[in-house]
């Protein structure tokens, strides 16, 4: 197991309202662009609002219903509008520093799978403006060919393929070094973002972990030092649904000794586990406390950050009382989710239809406290 030595410089219980940072970087309060360049209809429904049934499930879907040029003419309309450059101003005056980017890899290799590409230009339209506000940003490569996880955020609902065929890693590789590269060719670019998401939700079960290692091991060597920067521009390593003590042998001891150069990703939600969704609130957070002392324990070891998370919880968790619910569970996770170290990212920034996903809204409700250190309820964690 590695040891404290290997951060040995990691403050572990930030001051309110302080940063803490890794060798050079500050703590991470950020939101996920979802919805954008990875469409994920439950996030915008209006997208396949006037596409007959049966609808479209994930974008491959999409692509291969309305053929390349009907979902070209459909995305960019989409792309034009999703984020403007006052919401991303709104955020950084909320105290966000970090945008999380998801990517689609086909905007850098042609997989031969039918996806449609035509989003970069947009992408680096939204790191201008998230430069000229002040924040930092943090490209996901959030797909990959075949699909690493069976979801609808992979770009394909059609079965966890990506490792079966050893061509399938190849690709994503390309595209990482594509995508590296396109970061690198602008100075704009290269100076906003702070860190990379090497590849989001891979479901390590059910993947060959080998190939998916070589792949993180290499993306981070590629990310590392191949963009030049002091200290390195970060890679994050999702933890693909195992436990913190599964990593505790696998993590490169050489990682974040001089730098911090790898963050281990964590994203902690509250409605996919049917066994708590009779829970009432005091459950749920006693859960986050519980999560805040595993990635207080853990960050000894490696940086951790909270990739996703939310507001959501299961309907008996409100018992008629959402907004005190749903503010004691923001006050709750924003104290528990700078213990592992990295920070945070709420998923996402915005949506259609489910304000519980959505950073915006809640702060439109008072759900998402201001300043972000502002608490109205007495914390119940005791770290």
């Amino acid at each position: 197991m590695p040891t404290q030595d290997v951060l040995g410089d990691v403050r572990q219980e930030p001051s309110s309202g302080m940063s803490m940072g890794y060798h050079g970087h500050g703590m991470v309060r950020g939101v996920n662009i979802g919805g954008f360049l990875v469409p994920e209809f439950w996030i915008t429904p209006s997208l396949i609002a006037n596409i007959p049934d049966p609808k479209p499930t994930d974008y491959l879907q999409l692509c291969n219903r309305l053929g390349p040029d009907a979902t070209l003419s459909l995305m960019r309309r989409h792309w034009e509008t999703w984020i403007t450059e006052s919401e991303v101003q709104r955020l950084a005056s909320a105290g966000i520093t970090h945008l999380r980017i998801p990517l689609g890899h086909w905007e850098f290799v042609d997989s031969d799978e039918g996806y449609v590409r035509g989003g970069l230009p947009y992408f680096k339209r939204l790191v201008y403006w998230a430069n000229r506000h002040g924040l930092k940003v943090i490209p996901d490569m959030h797909t990959a060919p075949g699909s690493q996880n069976g979801f609808d955020n992979s770009g394909s609902t059609n079965g966890v393929n990506w490792t079966k065929d050893s061509r399938n890693v190849s690709i994503s590789k390309r595209a990482l070094q594509t995508m590296l590269k396109y970061i690198a060719g602008d100075p704009i670019l290269l100076a906003t973002t702070d860190a990379v998401d090497l590849l989001n939700e891979p479901f390590i079960d059910s993947l060959d972990f080998g190939q998916l290692w070589d792949y993180d091991t290499g993306g981070h060597t590629l990310v590392s030092s191949g963009l030049g920067k002091t200290p390195p521009v970060v890679s994050i390593v999702d933890r693909g649904f195992k436990e913190f003590s599964w990593w505790q042998t696998r993590w490169p001891r050489d990682w974040n000794t001089k730098y911090a150069d790898a963050w281990l990703d964590a994203h902690l939600y509250h409605v996919f586990d049917r066994n708590i969704d009779d829970w009432p609130l005091e459950s749920h957070l006693r859960l986050v406390c519980q999560n805040g002392r595993n990635l207080r324990a853990n960050s000894t070891s490696f940086p951790i950050i909270v990739g996703e998370w939310s507001l959501a919880l299961p309907q008996a968790a409100l018992s008629g009382r959402e907004n005190e619910a749903r503010r004691r569970f923001a006050e709750a996770q924003l104290d528990a989710y700078e213990l592992g170290g990295a920070g945070w990212i709420f998923w996402c920034f915005k949506t259609e239809v489910s304000p519980e996903w959505s950073f915006l809204d809640a702060l439109d409700r008072s759900w998402m406290p201001q300043p972000l250190s502002n608490r109205e309820f007495s914390p119940i964690c005791k770290y």
